[in-house]
């Protein structure tokens, strides 16, 4: 018991004594009945004060014991750990025009425009399932003055060749972000890692069950060196990234023989609802032959955004260039050609999505998505060159509760060959996927 609550039941038991003193009064004076009336309304008074003040003391000792919810703000040097990520299942039904599954593994886990089969014979539908997207990060914040230091290291276990469906469906963890980003003092900032592409606005992404969706879209992680500067509004970021040059004609894909890395430029603003973001490339793109290094430099632009209606938004993208080979359609084209001579043809490409979210209520909500690309190929390319890539996708997403989302997505992809000879029979294969997910983060 405390000394406040000790010193309220004194005064208590003084009120019950006095009340039987004015009984013992009562009986040996014999007062009239005003007084007796007086009287007791005095104790009832007195009563109804003391219950007010014991109130009163009770809430005072329980919010002594209430903690501030309010967590302090980290002192210079202390750091803070996150750690998140989510758990995905994905289980789809693939048929493909021209053959009975993608050419490549990785096809089957998601959409890789460029392994699309062509030229054979359509097969059954055949289902398949993986938890290969599930991810797990790490993440630090530690304040110095006006700047701040962040880390963030990811891990999937997506394009693992480790699975093995017989028995443990065992796949490797692989690295997709790990970075340092220094915010120097809240208007500039140095990142220095491994992560998305700066020619990449991942924020206009479209939602869906697909781990990247539009053929069209633009889709690169790589290491670099980004610095970023605001500017009124907005900010741009100028970045020097990892480089790989992919040619047709050649004997290696990637090769790795560049002189000088990928840079970037972008500018991100945002007026009212809509956020864009400008960017642009230049890149040199070598090789080694016998006759010495063979070397180009070439470019690529790419414009991108989301325009907020309400909870709805509207997604877009598009990007051109005689450079964009690998950063576009997960490398659905190379971006040149090695001619008879030995040099290098630069291929001028283009591609990007339309993409509508519309929520039904506040749990259901659908995503449509419209995508293509096409590159300009020479007259002596193979007629196996990959000309034109078309994408739709419509989906239904529900969530159950927060941070759940449970949902359906019907895929169509196409993929076109060169063919500019004539020669081949069949230069067109589709795919026709219905994809379910269940996805948590925590």
């Amino acid at each position: 018991m405390t000394r406040t609550t000790q010193k309220l039941m004194a005064r208590l038991s003084a009120g019950v004594l006095a009340c039987s003193a004015a009984g013992m009064a009562s009986a040996a004076e014999s007062p009239s009945n005003e007084e007796l009336q007086l009287r007791i309304q005095e104790l009832q008074a007195q009563v109804e004060t003391l219950a007010e003040q014991a109130k009163e003391a009770r809430n005072q000792q329980s919010q002594e014991i209430v903690r501030d919810p309010e967590p302090a703000q980290p002192a210079d040097g202390e750091t803070q750990l996150k750690i998140g990520g989510f758990v995905k299942l994905d289980s789809a039904v693939s048929d493909y025009s021209d053959g009975d599954s993608a050419t490549v593994g990785i096809g089957e886990d998601f959409l890789v425009p460029s392994t699309i089969p062509v030229g054979g014979e359509s097969g059954e539908a055949k289902y398949h399932a993986h938890a290969k997207s599930t991810r797990l990060f790490v993440k630090t914040q530690t304040r110095f003055g006006a700047g701040q230091v962040n880390t963030h290291l990811e891990i999937d276990a997506m394009a693992s060749g480790q699975g093995d469906e017989r028995i443990s469906n065992s796949s490797a963890q692989r690295l997709r972000h790990a970075y340092v980003d220094w915010d120097i003092d809240g208007s500039r900032s140095l990142l220095a890692g491994q992560t998305w592409s700066t020619f990449f606005n991942v924020g206009a992404l479209p939602e869906g069950m697909d781990f990247v969706g539009p053929a069209g879209a633009v889709f690169a992680r790589q290491p670099q060196l980004r610095f970023t500067q605001r500017l009124g509004n907005g900010s741009v970021q100028l970045a020097a990234e990892n480089p790989a040059t992919t040619l047709y004609n050649g004997s290696e894909n990637p090769y790795d023989d560049n002189g000088t890395p990928d840079i970037v430029m972008r500018y991100n603003n945002s007026a009212g609802a809509l956020s864009y973001s400008v960017a642009s490339m230049s890149r040199e793109l070598a090789y080694d032959s016998l006759l010495g290094q063979q070397s180009r430099r070439g470019y690529a632009v790419s414009l991108a955004g989301k325009l907020q209606l309400g909870s709805d938004d509207i997604r877009v993208m598009y990007s051109y260039g005689n450079a964009l080979g690998r950063y576009m359609g997960l490398n659905s084209y190379r971006a040149g050609i090695i001619d008879a001579n030995g040099e290098i043809e630069l291929i001028d490409q283009s591609g990007g999505f339309l993409a509508l979210r519309h929520f039904w209520s506040e749990r259901w909500r659908s995503n449509l998505v419209l995508s293509m690309s096409s590159a300009d190929n020479p007259d002596y390319a193979a007629d196996t060159v990959a000309s034109e890539y078309r994408s739709a996708q419509l989906n239904l997403l529900y969530s159950p509760v927060p941070k759940m989302t449970l949902g359906g997505e019907y895929i169509f992809a196409s993929k076109q060959l060169e063919n500019g000879s004539g020669a081949l029979l069949d230069d067109e294969g589709d795919l026709q996927r219905l994809q379910f997910s269940v996805k948590y983060t925590f």
